[in-house]
């Protein structure tokens, strides 16, 4: 059951325009034929963070399938993650950047979090874990 409003695209309230603290990083997250079937997630980390700090995440979702993907819409376990995306198309064998928002207003101690990306013309979505410590 998630909390807070369901977005179908970026929906980052003035709330998170506060402190942000970015971790650009070159992960990956690859999209393979055999993750969208079997539902396989990925595991995201934050790292340490302190009560009230927004986090964003910088990644890229890498197509390795052998049709283009579009996101069409997410949802999310808690209002305290969202995600930033382009809905165009994502080539075989391309990739995009998206963002991943966690605000860890209110939060305290280790969370775990999931975010379902969904992909236009597949009924499962592909599950990001998120992990974070809190303090």
């Amino acid at each position: 059951m998630a909390c807070g409003p369901q977005p179908s695209q970026r929906s980052v309230d003035e709330s998170t325009e506060m402190s942000k603290t970015s971790y650009v990083s070159q992960r990956i997250i690859s999209c393979t034929a055999e993750k969208i079937v079997s539902g396989i997630p990925d595991t995201v980390r934050f790292g340490h963070l302190h009560s009230g700090e927004v986090a964003l995440l910088q990644l890229r979702l890498a197509n390795q399938t052998t049709q283009p993907i579009v996101i069409t819409s997410y949802n999310r376990s808690c209002g305290c993650t969202t995600l930033e995306y382009d809905t165009q198309p994502i080539m075989p064998n391309e990739s995009a950047p998206i963002t991943l928002y966690f605000n860890s207003r209110g939060e305290w101690g280790w969370q775990l979090k999931t975010l379902d990306i969904f992909l236009a013309g597949h009924s499962k979505p592909l599950r990001l874990i998120i992990e974070a410590d809190v303090e």
